[in-house]
């Protein structure tokens, strides 16, 4: 299948892309891949249009989102929204069709990042941050969980106290705690309707399949994760 997007800068901006990936100095994990970069344009694509946002500036932005990466356990991975924001300017002058899109490119860039804490100033922004949330949820998201932890070595969950219950969220030690942690936060703080809309989608399959692990580990969800679950 195909995944070209229908702008004349698509193509040279993907060859390059895949160029500066190829050459990064770190290693990107499966969950932080060109295939991530391309569902979350497709992403930002269909959220723009349903948003009235710039199509073209949604996308380019998505492109660009994870233009620098750093593993999740390295101390410069909260950073790595603002350094991709300062390459991007060069990026879009360097990349006919884009030029005039620079500065709301490098807004969105630098404001989609949860551990950055960037709030979006444009509802261009919005939509990227968006849609990059909407790939942490769903099955999509669980799948990415999982393969980040591995990347830096960590555990499933905790062996005796799966839920975290007498224990404090230790993310970094146990790849289950982040559902708690950061991605079932993530509905509630999506920035527009349709964002929300998918989320809320998205988030009932992730608590789905949290209650699916429950049952086979048999250990009972805390309290509010089986409400949340049952949607009682």
């Amino acid at each position: 299948m195909s995944h070209a997007l229908p702008f004349p800068w698509f193509e040279p901006l993907l060859a390059r892309l895949r160029e500066h990936l190829a050459a990064e100095p770190f290693t990107r994990d499966a969950a932080h891949d060109l295939g991530h970069i391309l569902r979350t344009a497709r992403l930002a694509q269909s959220l723009a249009g349903e948003e009235g946002a710039d199509v073209e500036t949604c996308v380019a932005s998505a492109l660009l989102h994870d233009l620098v990466y750093r593993p999740k356990n390295h101390p410069e991975s909260p950073l790595t929204a603002q350094m991709a924001a300062e390459l991007v300017p060069q990026w879009c002058r360097e990349t006919a069709g884009l030029e005039s899109r620079a500065g709301a490119v490098a807004s969105a860039v630098e404001s989609h990042s949860w551990s950055g804490g960037g709030t979006p100033a444009t509802l261009e922004a919005a939509v990227v941050q968006d849609a990059d949330r909407l790939e942490a949820l769903g099955a999509i998201g669980v799948a990415r969980v999982f393969a980040t932890g591995a990347s830096f070595g960590a555990g499933l969950w905790h062996p005796l106290d799966p839920w975290a219950e007498d224990r404090g969220l230790d993310d970094k030690a146990w790849s289950l705690d982040h559902f708690e942690k950061k991605l079932l936060k993530l509905a509630a703080g999506m920035k527009t309707a349709s964002g929300q809309r998918r989320a809320a989608e998205r988030e009932r399959t992730m608590l789905a399949y949290l209650a699916a692990l429950r049952s086979e580990l048999g250990h009972d969800l805390p309290p509010d994760l089986s409400t949340r679950a049952t949607g009682s």
